[in-house]
């Protein structure tokens, strides 16, 4: 009996051995999820465009970052602001693993529930965010006369240029100057920053902000060292514990939280503060986002993060990025960045509310 008893115990081990070894034959024999495929980014702005020529720089090297190296195509689809594209990947898009985006903008749109986004981008798949400092500039010669950062809180009364009352760029600038107590007309309706950098330079405006990319190769050149223009801060970059973050791409300026502390003496606060950290959420730490629709495969999203994450330091990525946009790209990744994608598409409804209240006061 006993010795039948050992028999069967032995016969069952023995399958269960089988069936592992089964099982782990065919892990390893089972192709990576992306070989022989193509994974299609969605572009939400023109062809030509900075996001256009950024994502076609990350698609350059992203392949052989992802087991089994698919073929990496780019998908324009402009309109809507920039909507147009954010409604198709949650709408249409199937959720394969196959199709992903690099939206710019779309974060601050979810923020301000503007009734053009029909879909919740708190539920798409998030594989990652890429900074997008943006620097403040005014004309040196606005009275009293701007000659150093410090001075701009002396400025008297002058007009700032924006491209439209519900842009986050808008909604940023106009916040910082009410924190700083600034006397501004604001001028909006440019089509875009080169248009808004020439009014500077004709002096129909004296103010203006950019990204990065155009500060470097175009308003540090032509405005900053010919002494036209000063640099003032950049936006904030935020933690997500709340902390602001300091840009190693920025050294020679402070960010806008920084440059108010050493005006005031102590830190911003209040209503329109909290409201200019969340847009600064979405729109400095998360320019650009690389997204999923809802319901992609949990697989496809933990290898795209990792892949992301892998680019971020992939030499030859970096050096053409330098090229190309003046600066490394700085990608919000892992635990950490889907931390702060959430802190950001999940605003208190008290910001909420503030931000299309303040919005609905430029219109009038």
């Amino acid at each position: 009996m006993v010795t039948h008893s050992l028999c069967r115990l032995a016969w069952i081990v023995g399958c269960c051995a089988v069936a592992v070894a089964t099982c782990e034959s065919f892990a390893a024999e089972r192709p990576p999820f992306y070989q022989g495929k193509t994974l299609n980014f969605v572009i939400n702005f023109a062809a030509g465009g900075p996001t256009d020529i950024e994502s076609r720089i990350f698609a350059r090297h992203l392949s052989r970052h992802i087991p089994g190296n698919p073929s990496v195509t780019i998908q324009n689809m402009g309109g809507g602001g920039g909507l147009t594209a954010v409604n198709y990947l949650g709408e249409v898009a199937k959720p394969d693993g196959y199709t992903a985006a690099y939206f710019t903008g779309s974060l601050f749109q979810h923020q301000i529930k503007d009734p053009a986004l029909r879909v919740d981008i708190a539920k798409f798949g998030f594989i990652t965010g890429v900074h997008g400092v943006t620097v403040s500039y005014i004309r040196a010669d606005v009275p009293p006369g701007i000659k150093k950062p410090a001075d701009f809180v002396k400025a008297q009364k002058f007009r700032a240029a924006g491209l439209g009352v519900s842009s986050s760029k808008d909604v940023r600038f106009r916040l910082s100057f009410d924190l700083l107590g600034l006397k501004y007309d604001y001028v909006t309706g440019y089509n875009n920053s080169s248009d808004a950098r020439l009014a500077v330079q004709r002096n129909e405006a004296q103010y203006h902000d950019e990204t990065l990319p155009s500060y470097r190769t175009q308003v540090e050149p032509q405005m900053v060292k010919t002494g036209m223009v000063m640099p003032v801060y950049y936006t904030d970059l935020i933690a997500p514990s709340g902390e602001v973050l300091v840009s190693r791409d920025v050294p020679e300026l402070p960010p806008f939280t920084y440059y108010y502390k050493e005006i005031f003496g102590k830190l911003p606060s209040g209503i329109k503060y909290e409201a200019l950290k969340a847009a600064n959420m979405s729109s400095t730490n998360m320019t650009r986002m690389v997204l999923m629709p809802p319901k992609s495969p949990p697989e496809a999203i933990a290898i795209l993060r990792k892949a992301f994450d892998s680019l971020s330091k992939d030499q030859d990525f970096i050096q053409e990025a330098i090229g190309t946009m003046r600066f490394q790209p700085r990608l919000e990744v892992g635990e950490a960045g889907e931390r702060l994608f959430k802190q950001a598409s999940q605003v208190s409804p008290e910001v909420v509310n503030f931000l299309r209240k303040y919005i609905e006061e430029a219109n009038r």
